[in-house]
């Protein structure tokens, strides 16, 4: 996996890669990696999952991060979630968190594999 397309990646979502993060970074691609690869039981992660593979090993990365306390000023998610939306004179209503657990939601979204569903088209069946 490129991890040129990670740093891109990671700078999209609000986070300032430094010359410190290269290792961490290549460690999280390579977990990457491993993942889709023992998961659909492939040699090379399928063409169709590369962009999941990218945000799943930015999640694996700020995760490691925020484990480590080294994640204290990212604010990729500067705004509250919303909750519930009416339509009728137009209501919205936000979830009560913080900041905190706003980001861990976030990489919690990056992190995770992808849904059976997007494995299942590319799984080998192993005898």
């Amino acid at each position: 996996m490129d991890t040129e397309e990670i740093k891109l990646r990671l700078a999209e979502l609000g986070y300032e890669v430094t010359e410190g993060d290269e290792a961490a970074i290549l460690f999280a691609a390579c977990r990457t990696e491993e993942k889709i690869k023992n998961a659909c039981n492939t040699a090379e992660i399928p063409e169709g999952l590369r962009y999941k593979a990218v945000d799943m090993a930015c999640g694996e990365f700020l995760n490691a991060k925020k484990a480590t306390g080294q994640l204290t000023e990212y604010a990729a998610v500067g705004e509250r979630l919303v909750k519930t939306v009416s339509e009728g004179d137009t209501t919205v209503t936000y979830q009560d968190s913080t900041a905190a657990e706003d980001i861990s939601v976030f990489i919690a979204e990056l992190c995770c594999a992808a849904s059976d569903a997007e494995f299942a088209r590319y799984r080998k069946l192993v005898w």
